[in-house]
């Protein structure tokens, strides 16, 4: 098997993956800043967008990212009114459609694209790719952490807005995994 078509399939498992996970959650997650100081699952999904258009731009393609290098690139900040990011929907489409390029490039350039000499901290293309790559990774996977902890957000919401009737809390027996503070005082305190 061919680099490039094990490659190729790496940026197809990326593709798929945010598409699977994104494209049907509430849409109001991906805005969810938890600390309010980390990047929101917009700015790191664009900021994969754009990311992937540098790479084309290194294989020769005119990519056409201006509209979206001004929101995602590296050194922007996050906004913090939704309305003013480029539409999710766009998002997701110029996700697609970069991945696409990027697997015809590879695929046309064969192993001995690979090997061809670029400029910036990588001696070759190959080695610029497999970069591109990890960073991209490393982005999808703080996209799965923040699924997973704005999922535990709105699961947080929903419990305390069901449980915030005139029913009293129950003392905790400590069989369901609750714990009481004094509880938890008498084992910290040190005498």
């Amino acid at each position: 098997m061919q680099v490039t078509t094990v490659l190729s399939d790496l940026v197809k498992y990326n593709t798929g993956y945010l598409a699977k996970h994104l494209n049907n959650i509430d849409k109001s997650r991906l805005f969810i800043r938890p600390d309010g100081y980390h990047n929101p699952i917009i700015w790191i999904l664009g900021h994969i967008v754009v990311s992937r258009g540098s790479l084309l731009e290194v294989l020769g393609v005119e990519p056409g990212m201006e509209k979206f290098d001004r929101y995602f690139a590296s050194g922007t900040y996050p906004l913090n009114d939704p309305s003013e990011y480029p539409h999710f929907d766009q998002l997701m489409s110029q996700l697609s459609k970069l991945g696409n390029s990027l697997v015809q490039q590879i695929g046309q350039g064969g192993d001995s694209l690979l090997q061809r000499q670029v400029w910036g901290d990588y001696e070759n293309i190959g080695k610029y790719i497999t970069n591109a790559y990890i960073h991209e990774t490393y982005h999808v996977g703080q996209i799965n952490y923040l699924l997973s902890l704005t999922a535990g957000m709105q699961s947080m919401k929903a419990k305390l807005s069901i449980g915030s009737g005139t029913r009293k809390k129950k003392a905790s027996t400590g069989k369901t995994g609750v714990f009481s503070l004094s509880g938890l005082r008498s084992i910290l305190t040190v005498k």
